[in-house]
């Protein structure tokens, strides 16, 4: 009682901005703070100053005053460690303070959950997040719940039996414990997700109704790597994919490689040629430089679009348009045989 009581005061005014930037910002996928977020510091360097000369107290006055509080409880109400303001009030108001916190970061994962119940498909890594979250948050809040009903309880009557005050800690004791077993559900929480990679793979993608959706999903990435407006955006990559979608990176290269069995680079080469060709087919080279060519197929550079073209087709730019220029030639001679083997049967 003597090393705990008052020392640690200042620590139980950071448990809830410390639940706060932790929910908010594994949702919000940071780890910055803005300089508004020191504002929920306030509190504990308040106290920390208030409570600073207790520090260097007589032990034996600090033992002689755990003495008289275990001997009759009420007495917590009437001692004073603090300079600025009452002890009595960080009894009071740090369960409170907590409970406020604990009930905002519930109310965000509400809405965070809300506003993603329009999306198709939920990826391994957030499902599981999302379910730590919801279970952490939910069980401080039911701790400090019970955490701030024993200090109204305690306050309105200091002499609360012994046997009282153990139900009530118990049940607090009970589900502090439930917090690192709730851990061994989501091992990856602790040991990150690229530990665990072998095991993602057998529950690649969900859908909201928790089937597997791998067909859709390809669908929507090849719907979005031939969209012309992507394919002409020399940055578009499996970033932007990922991003679009809501889906990780490594998901999205899983369904290339394995699904498609094609490089994401392989097949957006192969488009891009696709479009170049149109464009020398449809006598654009003749009205536009090299040049123009490559930068409305997609391509960053003139040797990229070259490279990329033979590899492709087996022949540059120019000699795939003049061998479009041979082939009405070739046509004509064609028709024309094919007419006189016509007249020839005819007789």
């Amino acid at each position: 009682m003597a090393i705990m009581l008052g020392h640690v005061a200042p620590l139980f005014y950071l448990a809830g901005p410390f639940l706060f930037f932790y929910t908010r910002n594994t949702l919000t996928n940071t780890t910055k703070l803005s300089k508004l977020d020191y504002l929920h510091f306030l509190p504990f360097v308040l106290s920390l100053i208030s409570i600073f000369p207790y520090y260097f107290v007589d032990f034996d006055a600090k033992l002689r005053t755990a003495r008289l509080i275990i001997e009759e409880p009420s007495y917590l109400f009437n001692i004073n460690l603090n300079w600025l303001y009452p002890s009595k009030i960080n009894l009071l108001i740090t369960p409170f303070v907590f409970l406020c916190y604990s009930l905002y970061c519930l109310f965000l994962l509400w809405r965070y959950i809300s506003k993603r119940k329009t999306q198709i498909f939920i990826n391994y890594k957030e499902k599981t997040i999302r379910k730590w979250l919801v279970s952490i948050n939910f069980i401080i809040a039911v701790i400090n719940i019970n955490y701030s009903y024993f200090t109204i309880h305690f306050y309105l009557n200091p002499s609360l039996s012994l046997q009282e005050r153990s139900i009530l800690a118990y049940i607090i004791g009970f589900l502090l414990f439930v917090i690192p077993i709730a851990l061994l559900n989501s091992p990856q929480i602790l040991y990150g997700f690229h530990k665990f990679k072998k095991v993602n793979k057998q529950k690649k993608l969900f859908c909201k109704s928790g089937n597997d959706s791998s067909e859709m999903i390809t669908a929507l990435i090849l719907e979005l790597v031939k969209k012309e407006e992507n394919l002409l955006n020399p940055d578009f990559d499996v970033d932007e994919i990922s991003k679009i979608l809501n889906i990780e990176k490594e998901d999205v290269l899983y369904y290339f490689h394995v699904v498609l069995n094609k490089k994401f680079i392989t097949l957006r080469k192969e488009l891009r040629v696709d479009l170049a060709k149109k464009e020398i087919s449809s006598g654009k080279l003749l009205s536009h430089s090299m040049e123009g060519i490559w930068m409305k197929s997609g391509f960053k550079s003139k040797t990229s679009f070259f490279v990329a073209f033979k590899e492709v087709t087996g022949m540059t730019p120019l000699e795939y348009s003049k061998s479009l220029e041979k082939q009405p030639a070739k046509n004509l001679i064609k028709s024309n045989d094919e007419k006189m083997f016509s007249k020839n049967n005819s007789f």
